[in-house]
């Protein structure tokens, strides 16, 4: 078991490395034989590692982006982890040379990167003026089809687009896109696959030639907080966006002496503008009820959901010129 194991390891290690590794170099690189990778690969499939072949002469490459490193712990499996450093001794003898080493370098790979993100998360608390949302959206990679997407995302119509990553790349996908998540100082696309049936995630850099399609979907069986609590350890109150929203005279006067379908957490008189804190996947409740109130209610920001909302009176507009 134990060597099998490690096998395993070793085989996402050398298709991260080198994506489209055929199954004889991994066979060699392993000193196995090819039916034993096969066996490997449906077992790392039922583990619901992203492996996937490309076909014959291709080989296999993660599906996604799905890495080894960074480490991407959730906090039991960190845990479970750090419980072998009170237990090596023991398993020491059941254990190859050099697992001792490599059990420290991981641990302080996974050390390093929890101090940077809690120094990272540290200094946005300290900038001023700048929410969550906001630094995340223009310091980080942008594409141009960012604006289209998101409308794609509001509207619940499907996309059809060119997708690469890494050494992988794919023509045609046709995606229904479900939320787009800034994280990581870039944007990713959760949405379903068509090609390969199941919800994928994509960043938004890697897609290109991006076509709005008139089909028309629903995600009423995708629960957005198990998917982000299993592709990245997050808390669905872990992504909020932070809207700022200008009222007309009457209608700020309605919105804070009424039960609004959405509640401000901050009113600033003077400019007539209400803040908001939306979840994620409320963005598009937030959004048609923003647009209800046509010319009472202008978006400020999020700069890029300001930017939505001009697409789409532009598509508007064009339908009766």
């Amino acid at each position: 078991m134990t060597d099998r194991l490690i096998r395993l390891m070793r085989i996402i290690t050398l298709v991260q490395a080198k994506p489209g590794i055929l199954a004889r170099e991994l066979a060699e690189r392993c000193s196995t034989s090819e039916r034993t990778i096969y066996r490997d690969m449906d077992a790392l499939s039922a583990m619901h590692i992203p492996i996937t072949h490309l076909g014959h002469g291709k080989g296999y490459t993660f599906i996604g982006n799905f890495a080894l490193y960074p480490l991407d712990w959730s906090e039991e499996e960190a845990a479970a982890f750090l419980e072998i450093r009170t237990r090596i001794e023991d398993i020491k003898p059941l254990m190859p040379d050099g697992f001792e080493g490599a059990y420290e370098k991981v641990m302080a790979a996974g050390y390093k990167l929890k101090a940077d993100k809690e120094e990272k998360m540290e200094s946005t608390k300290k900038e001023p003026g700048l929410n969550w949302m906001e630094k995340n959206s223009y310091q980080q990679e942008q594409s141009i089809f960012l604006t289209q997407i998101l409308a794609s995302v509001l509207k619940q119509k499907s996309i059809q687009a060119d997708y690469s990553e890494n050494a992988f790349e794919e023509y045609g996908t046709l995606i229904d896109p479900y939320c787009l998540v800034p994280l990581e100082n870039r944007f990713h696309l959760i949405g379903y696959c068509h090609r390969f049936g199941r919800i994928r995630t994509f960043h938004i850099g890697g897609l290109s030639n991006v076509k709005t399609k008139s089909r028309a979907f629903t995600k009423e069986h995708f629960n957005l907080q198990t998917f982000l609590k299993q592709k990245w350890s997050l808390d669905q109150d872990s992504l909020q966006v932070e809207f700022k929203v200008k009222f007309n005279e009457h209608r700020l006067l309605r919105v804070m002496n009424e039960e609004p379908t959405f509640q401000p957490i901050k009113v600033d008189h003077q400019s007539r503008c209400l803040h908001f804190v939306v979840d994620i996947e409320q963005d598009i409740h937030f959004i048609r009820w923003i647009t209800c109130l046509e010319e009472e209610a202008e978006i400020i920001e999020p700069q890029y959901y300001r930017e939505v909302m001009r697409y789409q009176l532009e598509k508007w507009l064009s339908l009766y010129k």
